[in-house]
């Protein structure tokens, strides 16, 4: 604290001084003061600001993983409810994970970052052979295991998505982090691994008989199965999505009655016999 004098009169005309407090009388800080605390204040600035900052990217980073884990959720949802896998059009992608959620599209194909996401699909999916994946509508069931479908959603916080990989290999490098992978996580590139295997269920239909039942899936078209010659039964093998409803026809097709309906939940054999008295569908 400075003290300073000032001058003050009296009654017999000589001049007296007065000490003063020079921080009582300005009401404020000196410089020396203010220059100390905005000091401490650029310390604590410079101490905190970082930690803040990384916790913000931390949360962003984290908000991410959980936003594609839903879509993946949504997106499995919309296949086993509609029988189908969107194609890689953005606009087809968006829509049917839209459809089962409540992310507008444009929220499903950009982040929150604003950059675009990306939708990769196995291209040896359906076969053995890398192409471009069409997209899939089920109507009368695979006569084959599907080869590789898995599909991966991709967000990068920092750009937009890189193009799709169009070989088999360039797909797995990425699914499995190897040295060849052209896109490598990180806490600012998310990848979502969706692997469906194991939504798409066998099942085999054989018919005893020398006339032709028929299947239907959903409400689609009917489906002959071959007949019964030689001694050897008819034969169909199909691989349907999850929770397809089969409805099962007795002879002669096209014109059979509805005898069974059958919920697809796993692999399973129904063949169709004569129990003693007629035709019917049953499990062998």
């Amino acid at each position: 604290m400075s003290l300073q004098a000032s001058p003050v009169s009296c009654r017999y005309g000589h001049m007296v001084w007065r000490e003063q407090n020079s921080k009582t009388s300005q009401g404020g800080f000196t410089l020396i003061e203010v220059i100390g605390v905005l000091s401490i204040m650029a310390i604590l600035a410079s101490v905190i600001a970082p930690s803040v900052l990384d916790d913000v990217k931390r949360a962003r980073q984290d908000k991410e993983s959980l936003t594609l884990e839903g879509l993946s959720r949504y997106l499995q949802d919309y296949i086993i409810d509609n029988q189908r896998i969107p194609t890689r059009t953005t606009a087809d992608w968006t829509s049917s994970i839209a459809s089962q959620g409540t992310l507008p599209e444009a929220r499903i194909e950009f982040n929150e970052r604003g950059f675009r996401r990306g939708y990769y699909v196995d291209p040896q999916f359906l076969t053995g052979t890398d192409t471009a994946f069409p997209g899939y509508t089920q109507t009368v069931g695979l006569a084959a295991k599907p080869v590789s479908p898995r599909i991966m959603l991709v967000s990068l916080l920092t750009a937009n998505a890189p193009s799709a990989p169009t070989s088999s290999t360039a797909f797995n490098a990425i699914w499995d982090q190897s040295a060849a992978a052209t896109l490598v996580e990180s806490p600012d590139i998310k990848i979502e691994r969706i692997n469906l295997r194991n939504i798409f269920h066998r099942v085999i239909l054989t018919n005893e008989h020398t006339s032709q039942p028929a299947y239907q899936l959903e409400s689609g078209s009917m489906n002959s199965l071959p007949v019964a010659a030689g001694g050897v039964d008819g034969l169909a093998t199909r691989y349907l999505i999850d929770r397809t409803r089969v409805n099962l026809l007795s002879d002669p097709f096209p014109s059979g009655n509805l005898n069974q309906v059958v919920m697809i939940a796993g692999p399973t054999n129904y063949t169709y016999r004569n129990n003693g008295s007629e035709w019917v569908w049953e499990k062998p």
